[in-house]
């Protein structure tokens, strides 16, 4: 059963499993043989009985073990666990005190702060700060990647295409007269098959959704959308950070991946802001908009902006 109201750790405290000793049971079944049970009936209920006692016991000592996990993660994701990330961790922002990238380097990294900062990975360097094995295990996830080749796919796919060709054809669209044109627009320029047509309804309903929320936040102008090119080149970045952790690139590669990305950037952008709300109104359109994500959304790029420690403030763009 599944409490609303309360935490894992909650539950495991609030539970006293009901343990019988040998005595209590030992009359239990007196009075049962009183009643006029048989013997071969007593022997069997008094082996169910200790069967049900011994599961009760490991099934306390598992919810016990359980407890501990749960107070070991509140700790961990909450700050409990010590002081040693000071300042930095208590925010949000995670850096390297022993990262050796350049300046340039570090700006570069920077540019796909808004989705390491969601995936709590470093902002200042080439690793991510993830073990090989996390790593790897989110490029599975993720991306279905699981070896050096397609990492180099994935990232040249994200160069040469990615997904804002698909978005700028979703901006047609929104700019035809009805929904039923834009509807009609999307069907002859962009889907194949009823999967893809119903994944480019839905965004050309989030990219609606997302234009007058943005608009309502003053976060973009009227008449007015944001570029996709960091979408897919934020991504591009910190591809290639996990990938280099998770051994299918070499530092090298890893790099030159990253550095590729900052003339478009630097040609297309012209602030840090431009660049975060360009890449969260694209994640709204991908992904749809939800209360919680956007005010995530908008506390993340506060903190980046603002946060003495975060490299958006420490180099201008």
């Amino acid at each position: 059963m599944v409490c609303d109201n309360c935490t894992g750790t909650d539950f495991a405290r609030n539970q006293k499993p009901f343990l019988m000793d040998q005595h209590m049971m030992d009359q239990y079944l007196q009075s049962l043989k009183a009643m006029g049970m048989s013997d071969e009936a007593i022997a069997l209920y008094k082996q169910q009985m200790e069967q049900s006692m011994q599961f009760t016991n490991q099934w306390a000592s598992q919810l016990n073990q359980f407890s501990q996990n749960m107070q070991q993660f509140n700790a961990f994701f909450h700050g409990e666990a010590g002081d040693e990330e000071n300042d930095e961790a208590a925010s949000g922002i995670l850096l390297n005190p022993d990262s050796s990238l350049s300046q340039e380097e570090q700006w570069a990294v920077a540019c796909g702060a808004d989705l390491a900062l969601l995936n709590g990975q470093y902002l200042n360097d080439l690793t991510t700060g993830f073990t090989r094995h996390e790593c790897r295990d989110m490029l599975a996830q993720w991306w279905d990647i699981d070896s050096k080749e397609e990492a180099h796919d994935t990232i040249y796919w994200l160069f040469n295409e990615g997904h804002r060709i698909q978005y700028d054809i979703i901006w047609q669209a929104m700019n035809s007269v009805s929904i039923k044109e834009s509807k009609a627009f999307l069907r002859e320029h962009v889907v194949k098959n009823e999967m893809e047509e119903e994944a480019a309804m839905q965004r050309l309903r989030n990219m609606r959704d997302a234009i007058e929320l943005f608009q309502e936040h003053k976060l973009i102008g009227n008449g007015t959308h944001p570029e996709m090119l960091i979408w897919d080149f934020a991504r591009i970045i910190n591809l290639s950070r996990a990938s280099f952790d998770a051994g299918y690139l070499t530092r090298s590669e890893a790099m030159d991946y990253i550095m590729r990305c900052v003339g478009p950037i630097r040609s297309m952008y012209t602030s840090w802001n431009q660049l975060s709300v360009s890449y969260q109104f694209a994640r709204c359109v991908w992904n749809g908009i939800e209360a919680d994500d956007f005010e995530g959304m908008q506390l993340g790029m506060n903190l980046l902006l603002t946060d003495p420690n975060s490299p958006w403030v420490k180099m201008p763009f």
